[in-house]
């Protein structure tokens, strides 16, 4: 992540009940930075754009040249990019219980394919990322509207079949907040960056910096 993003653009209140980074933190990262760098890992940062927009280019870009994808994440925002050739390793109630996430077992946790995961999260909303989503909407609500509908345009195309008043009404007010939603909490695969895996392998890293700064 480097700074603001489109989506502060988009909506002005985005990850504003965040709290500050605490100041060791920052310390830390500039170390984790240095590191990386001895150790000639690449890595990748645009301005404008947040962590998981890279990573879901990087790999949409390494699946279409052939590559399977592994994403290894604690945010599991990241579900939205599973599909046949990218999987997302993530943490379960503790972090050593880890969980390989593919197609299937996306639907088997949620109910739902990878894909309608970002539809989801307009209709619930994140309050982590304080992402409204449509108020008087909650998760069972909109797992049902959509395993019906399919996609958040489905479920408007539809709306006047939908027999309970108040899930109908909560809706149509919330229309915009739920198209809003939406384009905050889907993950960019279309970021102009572009994956040289030549540059990825490994190479011999800069031994005298890297002792250097270990000593240190």
């Amino acid at each position: 992540d480097v700074g603001r993003t489109f989506r502060h653009n988009i909506y002005d209140q985005y990850k504003a009940n965040r709290r500050e980074a605490p100041e060791e933190m920052v310390g830390q990262m500039e170390r984790i930075h240095q590191l990386v760098e001895a150790f000639r890992i690449p890595s990748f940062m645009l301005e404008g754009y947040e962590a998981d927009d890279i990573l879901g280019t990087l790999a949409r870009q390494a699946a279409a040249q052939g590559l399977e994808v592994l994403i290894v994440t604690g945010d599991r925002d990241a579900l939205q990019l599973v599909d046949e050739h990218i999987k997302v390793l993530t943490s379960g109630r503790r972090f050593s219980d880890t969980i390989v996430y593919d197609r299937k077992a996306v639907k088997e946790r949620y109910g739902l394919w990878p894909e309608q995961l970002v539809d989801l999260k307009a209709l619930v909303g994140d309050s982590s990322d304080n992402i409204p989503g449509v108020r008087g909407i909650g998760e069972k609500t909109a797992v049902a509207l959509l395993q019906t509908y399919h996609t958040l345009d489905g479920i408007y195309e539809h709306l006047e079949e939908i027999k309970n008043d108040r899930v109908r009404l909560a809706l149509l007010e919330g229309k915009e907040s739920a198209y809003q939603s939406r384009e905050l909490g889907r993950i960019v695969t279309d970021v102009p960056i572009t994956l040289d895996l030549n540059a990825c392998r490994a190479v011999e890293f800069d031994r005298r910096r890297v002792v250097a700064l270990f000593n240190e």
